[in-house]
Order: structure tokens, then C-alpha cells, then sequence
């Protein structure tokens, strides 16, 4: 987290726009900034992970079998200024991506009123960000029965639009959406930071959520496989600097030894940062 808020830092004073991708080691999980810690008591499965705070929003996040990207750009970049735009932009390369692997991706366009969250017990947010479902969201529509929902390749965005709409509209026909990638983002005066969460396959310590392992039929458990966890680190960032007109270079600075980062660091590791109450965030 400190690393991510370093690189809005450094966007903001050069002008740049930083693309950071990394997996976690350990398996962690990461509260929304307004989400209150005792919450995390509510999901038994990850009670043995180490937590941290994200300083963006939304809901908790497993990081094991997964990749999290943090999208830096400074507040006058055009894609900056409309957080919608740059959630559905990002979002389409990355669904992009899933149709590599044979998955009919699609990005929600429109938001479910009926499963909209709120403050009252009744309609209160589940507790992990992959349980949500908001506007700009990639889902999947899958068997309910056997989570096996591989296509060919060649299946469209439109189609995947369309396949995701009539499985909303029919859900005691045994079809599900399954939400692959969630995003989140902390905007301030200079800079805007995207995190990102693509869910590659299930946890032990979240088993109710499957990934993309699990939908492209798997049934063995998604432990290591290299060549799914490269292929997206090698294959989407050109795909996003393609869409965006970007050209990929080497990030020029090391974070290390550097004062500004030690801070930062200091912060986000420090119980005080971690264990926010909702009264004590406001």
C-alpha cells in the first residue's frame, strides 16, 4: 500500500503515469479504507491472514491466487477527471484479456438496483469486494451447478453483455455471474490511484469465491501455474497501452532508502492506520 501511494506521489509531481502490478506472500487481506477492522471477524476463512488497509475504497480483498495491479495518474490527465471513464476503460482491456484464456467476459454497464448496498443491517454490504456488484465490474456468466463456463475465444464483449443481462434476469435458471476483477480507486487533489484485483483462481482462506481457474472448468485447485500468472503480466499492460495510446517503459526510480517512501511505509504498517474504526475514519 505504501509502495502505491508513493507512485500517485511521484505521478502527481512528474506528470506521469504509473502502472504497478505485484502478488502477495503471504496470503493477506486488505480492508477497504472505510471498512471497520472488527468486520473482518465476519469471515472465518481468512482469520489466520495478516491484514492491511487499502487507502482506497470498497470491500475486503483475498490476495493469494491473484494479481493487483495500482494505476497512478495525475489529476490533470484526461482519464483522471471521470472516475466511470477510467474504470470502464481499464476494465475492457482486462476483459480483453480473459477471452485469452476462452472466458466471455463482460463489464457491468448498469447497476443493479435490487442488490444495491446501503447502511441499514438489511441491505449491508457483504463483506468481501468479489461478493459486491457495482458499475464497471467484470463478471462471467457460469453453471451454477458446475462452475464450468469455457467458451471459444472468439466470443465478443457484446456477447458476453448480452449473456450477463439475461443471467441477471434469470437467476433460477442455475446461472450465476462471478465477479473476476473488482476495482477501487482514492483520488485527491493531485493525483488518482485505481487499484485492481484480477482473481485468477480460489483461495483456501476465501473458498466461496472461484476464479478464473475454476470457470474455465479446473477442478484440481489453482496452486501455481506459471504460465496463467505470466501471461497476464506479460500480455495486458501492452494490451492497455495499446488501447490508451501509451508506450510501455522501465519505471526509472528505486523506492529504496527513500524518505518519502520510509514514511509512507511507516504509516501503512502501523496499527493505528490498520485497526481504524468507521468513527475514527468519518
Amino acid at each position: 500500500m505504501a509502495a502505491d501511494e508513493w507512485c500517485a506521489a511521484w505521478a502527481a509531481r512528474h506528470g506521469t503515469v504509473i502502472l504497478r502490478l505485484y502478488r502477495w506472500q503471504p496470503a493477506t487481506l486488505s480492508l477497504g479504507y472505510f471498512q471497520r477492522y472488527e468486520d473482518r471477524h465476519s469471515h472465518p476463512a481468512s482469520q489466520s491472514c495478516p491484514v492491511v488497509r487499502r487507502p482506497s475504497g470498497g470491500g475486503a480483498i483475498l490476495h493469494d491466487r491473484e494479481w493487483t495491479y495500482a494505476l497512478c495518474l495525475p489529476a490533470g490527465h484526461p482519464l483522471a477527471k471521470d472516475r466511470l471513464s477510467l474504470y470502464l476503460t481499464v476494465h475492457e482491456t482486462l476483459a480483453n484479456w480473459l477471452q485469452r484464456w476462452g472466458v466471455m467476459a463482460a463489464v457491468l454497464r448498469e447497476e443493479d438496483l435490487s442488490t444495491r448496498c446501503s447502511s441499514t443491517p438489511s441491505r449491508s454490504c457483504p463483506f468481501l469486494c468479489f461478493q459486491r456488484r457495482t458499475v464497471g465490474d467484470i463478471v462471467v456468466v457460469v453453471d451454477g451447478d458446475t462452475l464450468s463456463s469455457h467458451q471459444s475465444p472468439s466470443n465478443s464483449l457484446a456477447k458476453a453483455q448480452e449473456a450477463v443481462e439475461t443471467a441477471e434476469l434469470s437467476q433460477a435458471s442455475g446461472k450465476l455471474t462471478v465477479k473476476l476483477v473488482g476495482s477501487a480507486q482514492r483520488r485527491t487533489r493531485d493525483a488518482v490511484l485505481q487499484h485492481g484485483s484480477v482473481l485468477l483462481g480460489q483461495s483456501p482462506w476465501a473458498p466461496e469465491l472461484p476464479g478464473l481457474w475454476e470457470i474455465t472448468g479446473h477442478k484440481d485447485p489453482l496452486t501455481e501455474d506459471k504460465e496463467l500468472f505470466r501471461d497476464f503480466a506479460v500480455a495486458w499492460p501492452p494490451m492497455l497501452a495499446q488501447a490508451l495510446g501509451w508506450r510501455l517503459q522501465p519505471f526509472p526510480h528505486s523506492i529504496e532508502h527513500d524518505p518519502v517512501f520510509d514514511e509512507l511505509f511507516a504509516r501503512f504498517s502501523s496499527q493505528e492506520w490498520t485497526w481504524k474504526s468507521r468513527s475514527a475514519i468519518g
